[in-house]
């Protein structure tokens, strides 16, 4: 075996064990246990699915399987933004012991919200097959997949960067986050919104990724192949740019910690 093959047999057993010691860990006192990860969205669907169709009526064509698609993805990249931006800082007893490279938390932090992520999507594309209609194109569901994966990472490695310096960077994300949820599309059409309101939409990497999504897996359409091509190559940009900083910072990551 090469000694490059080695390395990356390694990395993935270290990124391998660290997400799923994080999602045991994650579950470990809870009741309801893994069962939680499939609860939470459902939940979260069922209130939002009261509030905007009975209370706050929304004119979206298959509002349920909208509504819940967008949830699903948000759910991960809150999920793996979050956890990400702070597992270089609840890994660093480990990190000072052991040496490895330092991304390698967050790729098992990000591969930690993955293991939920891929089950949800699987459960969410059953549901629409069961309960609406099956066709090729949802197989393309592949590409908003790892474009909000990129993202996910890109945005977890820049984060992970600032809150070792930063501690407030964590109460700072959770109000973009709070305020973002309802700035992407997840519970209104984005192409149909008041100009102003679909504007930030379309200019929102992750509501761009949903209407993606939604054209695939609910609506058996296309985006124009230049909208599916800089959301995809923007998503790979920005990942890189985080990892290349992070790893630039990666040095001094431990003075700090």
């Amino acid at each position: 075996m090469s000694n490059a093959a080695f390395s990356v047999r390694k990395s993935y057993n270290i990124i391998r064990e660290l997400a799923l010691a994080d999602f045991r860990m994650k579950y470990h006192d809870s009741v309801l246990g893994y069962f939680w990860s499939l609860l939470n969205p459902l939940l979260q669907f069922v209130v939002l699915h009261f509030v905007f169709s009975y209370l706050f009526v929304v004119e979206v064509p298959k509002f349920t399987f909208y509504l819940l698609s967008g949830i699903v993805f948000w759910n991960f990249f809150h999920d793996a933004t979050l956890s990400g931006m702070n597992a270089v800082y609840a890994k660093a007893s480990i990190s000072k012991k052991i040496y490895f490279p330092r991304n390698l938390i967050i790729f098992s932090s990000t591969a930690t919200a993955l293991i939920s992520f891929i089950i949800n999507t699987s459960i969410l594309w059953l549901v629409v097959i069961v309960f609406d209609h099956f066709s090729i194109n949802q197989f393309l569901i592949v590409i908003p997949f790892l474009s909000i994966l990129l993202l996910a990472m890109g945005t977890a490695f820049l984060l992970s960067v600032f809150y070792v310096y930063f501690r407030d960077t964590i109460q700072i994300w959770l109000v973009c986050l709070n305020v973002g949820f309802w700035l992407t599309p997840i519970v209104y059409n984005a192409l149909t919104a008041p100009l102003p309101l679909k504007m930030v939409a379309l200019f929102n990497p992750v509501g761009r990724i949903l209407i993606m999504l939604r054209s695939f897996l609910v609506y058996d359409d296309f985006p124009s192949v230049e909208f599916m091509v800089t959301t995809f190559v923007f998503c790979i940009v920005f990942f890189v740019v985080g990892l290349w900083l992070f790893n630039k910072h990666s040095h001094k990551i431990v003075e700090y910690m």
